[in-house]
């Protein structure tokens, strides 16, 4: 065990803990910290299912919580506080150092557009972005290398709106590369990496049961608009002169103005009411919880 595993509780039970025992389980993530809204300021912890599991990963991997190695984050969703056990990729590489069996890794290639790997990705020849990056990892045990390939459209972050997130908009094929690592260490160490993922993989909380949880889509709202009371009022307009020909003519479907139909969802963060996906979040929080992530991700780097 290391010596921050010795710092950690015995015990899941909270009411079992010391000062320093809290202190350590809220710097390994498992305490969560609402900074918006109406809860801004409270803290929530782990339920005791989760800090049992990260303790238990903590244990049989032998990362360091303290020295981000490994640790938990908690994000708000719209049923709550959703928790995912992450490690850097470092993380990684240390695992897979240990087990004694790691014969060292070829350098990242990329597939550009024009079905060429390349060894090194540059923009201005090869386009915006590759379209998979692979990895091969060897074990002192095997023929074979793992190897790991991770293509860009399963891998990359984005926004709501399409748009990448910041960390992918400045290093992509870095970004990428690394999730093609991960895949390949994950592969040659299946024993010790098997349910581990790397932030980079990650992207956004996944709850540890394994399941997305997304908001149920709302009805679509028919709302009665300026432009929409005036295309009714010129369709009435322009049908008085047919029915004051023919009584019995009914305007067909076509001639009746549609109203503008809006579907709001709720923010799967602040609550409110927006023109967005279900289960989605409002620009306003997606740029919030992009500056979080980044945050984040920068004090996770050792």
């Amino acid at each position: 065990m290391t010596g921050a595993l010795a710092t950690l509780p015995t015990s899941t039970d909270q009411t079992q803990w010391t000062d320093d025992e809290r202190a350590v389980v809220e710097a390994a993530g498992l305490v969560f910290t609402h900074t918006y809204g109406q809860n801004s300021g409270q803290k929530v912890l782990a339920s005791r299912a989760v800090v049992a599991k990260f303790f238990h990963t903590v244990e049989r991997t032998g990362l360091d919580p303290l020295a981000k190695q490994i640790y938990c984050i908690g994000r708000a969703g719209r049923d709550g506080v959703e928790w995912a056990i992450q490690t850097g990729i470092d993380g990684f590489r240390l695992i897979a150092e240990r087990s004694g069996q790691y014969a060292g890794q070829d350098p990242a290639e990329w597939l550009t557009a024009s079905g060429e790997w390349v060894d090194v990705f540059v923009k201005a020849l090869h386009g915006d972005h590759p379209l998979a990056a692979r990895v091969a990892v060897y074990r002192h045990d095997w023929q074979r290398p793992a190897v790991g390939i991770a293509t860009w459209d399963e891998y990359v972050q984005t926004k709501s709106n399409g748009e990448l997130t910041a960390m992918w908009k400045q290093r992509g094929p870095g970004q990428l590369a690394k999730c093609a690592e991960a895949l390949a260490l994950r592969k040659a160490c299946p024993q010790d990496l098997s349910g581990l993922y790397t932030d980079d993989e990650m992207g956004s909380s996944v709850p540890l049961d394994g399941e997305e949880r997304q908001a149920p889509a709302r009805q679509p709202r028919v709302l009665s608009t300026v432009a929409s009371r005036a295309r009714t009022a010129a369709a009435a307009e322009a049908a008085a002169p047919e029915e004051a020909a023919d009584a019995s003519s009914e305007p067909t479907r076509s001639d009746e103005a549609e109203p503008d139909v809006v579907t709001l969802n709720t923010c799967a963060r602040c609550g409110q009411d927006e023109e967005i996906e279900p289960g989605g979040i409002c620009p306003t929080c997606e740029e919030e919880v992009e500056a979080e992530i980044a945050a984040q991700n920068e004090e996770a780097q050792p």
